[in-house]
């Protein structure tokens, strides 16, 4: 192969992955391409497996601080925590970039999670460590068929989401029935509106109340089995 056509070969080549990439953002799999290459989207690695806009160490010591807060939260639960590739915007150019998403936050899959400039307090960052050790624990295949409120509902439940009440006693755990899957959960729950969380979560707390001997492990076999 000649010099002049390996280059044409070499340039195609970037041509096309160029292409790809600039495909995926505009369908709307920017997280994705950023999970995949931080620094490619400005993200700068501040603690192992945690890329920040910034870097600037009056924010970032604190940032660290949280995520490793959350983490022994969902530890103390899980007895061990699933630590994906964390990316964290903390400006509006920043989250636009990202997709500009309704959440405070997101979790894609058990790979990465993402905070956007609204989503850096501990009960949120512990909620999106329980969906990645959850989806984790469960593998693609059962989580693809895992109740969405359950999954909400248990991530409310063991952050300790100070947003809601989780005494079994007194909390609103609601009589309608809940989505399923995470596209209904996405459409019905607005970024406005946090209340299904709150039932989600009462409704967990419930279930863990009146089967203490069963646990965590319990309520999610039991929803496992009843998708297979």
């Amino acid at each position: 192969m000649t010099r002049r056509v390996l280059r044409r070969v070499v340039l195609s080549f970037i041509a096309l992955f160029l292409g790809l990439g600039i495909g995926l953002v505009a369908l709307g799999f920017t997280p994705a391409l950023a999970a995949a290459c931080p620094a490619c989207f400005g993200f700068v690695k501040v603690a192992d497996g945690v890329y920040s806009e910034t870097a600037d160490p009056m924010v970032a010591p604190e940032l660290v601080r949280r995520v490793e807060v959350a983490e022994s939260r969902v530890e103390a639960a899980f007895g061990a925590v699933h630590r994906p590739r964390i990316l964290v915007c903390y400006t509006d150019t920043c989250h636009k970039m990202m997709g500009d998403i309704d959440p405070l936050a997101m979790t894609y899959g058990s790979l990465l999670f993402y905070l956007s400039p609204h989503g850096h307090d501990i009960d949120i960052i512990a909620h999106e460590f329980v969906h990645s050790t959850l989806h984790k624990q469960l593998g693609a295949r059962l989580q693809a068929g895992f109740p969405a409120w359950v999954d909400e509902g248990i991530s409310v439940y063991v952050s300790r989401d100070s947003r809601f009440d989780l005494n079994p006693e007194t909390c609103d755990a609601g009589v309608s029935p809940m989505p399923t899957t995470a596209k209904d959960w996405l459409r019905e729950n607005s970024a406005q509106d946090f209340s299904a969380y709150g039932r989600a979560g009462c409704r967990v707390a419930r279930w863990l109340a009146a089967h203490p001997e069963a646990g965590l492990d319990g309520l999610i076999g039991t929803y496992v089995t009843a998708g297979d």
